[in-house]
């Protein structure tokens, strides 16, 4: 597979961030589900050109509401990608699937952290996602990556992450 790709821009389509009223900084560990939705659509006139829409949320694990991070998270976000040279659809989904997914969460991690740090709990970044785990664990050509739990030890301002 040698399906060389570029970024052409990207967009956010809608971005939600409320504060969790409940949140303790005093807590040694903070936790919450991070789960993600990835979307691909090649454009119909042009082989080359493809659409990724990332859907991104932060929500409470259950049980545990008092535990949780900062800040509650809604972001959605679009990419659009032009291949080199024109690849199988398997084959161009695949890359986007990892790597153009990774790059939209990037900017989209980053557009939450930028707001974030003018909020009442301040700067949040949203925890790393590996997109290749992922994508073991999804069948072929399923649109929906299974969510991922993650654990936020220490304050806000001061990100480490461990699996839960």
């Amino acid at each position: 597979m040698n399906c060389v790709f570029q970024l052409n821009g990207y967009q956010i389509e809608n971005i939600a961030i409320a504060r969790n009223v409940e949140f303790n900084r005093d807590l040694a560990a903070h936790t919450g589900d991070i789960s993600a939705s990835i979307n691909i659509a090649p454009n119909t006139k042009d082989p080359c050109k493809y659409r990724l829409v990332l859907d991104i949320q932060v929500k409470p694990s259950a049980n545990k509401e008092k535990f949780f991070f900062p800040y509650h998270v809604a972001v959605r976000g679009r990419a659009f990608f032009t291949f080199k040279d024109a690849c199988s659809r398997p084959e161009a989904d695949k890359v986007l699937r990892l790597n153009g997914a990774a790059i939209l969460y990037g900017l989209l991690r980053a557009q939450v952290a930028q707001i974030t740090a003018q909020s009442v709990h301040g700067q949040f970044l949203l925890p790393a996602m590996n997109f290749v785990e992922m994508a073991k664990e999804q069948p072929a050509n399923a649109p929906t990556l299974p969510a991922a739990s993650t654990t936020l030890e220490h304050s806000p301002r001061e990100v480490r992450e461990q699996p839960a």
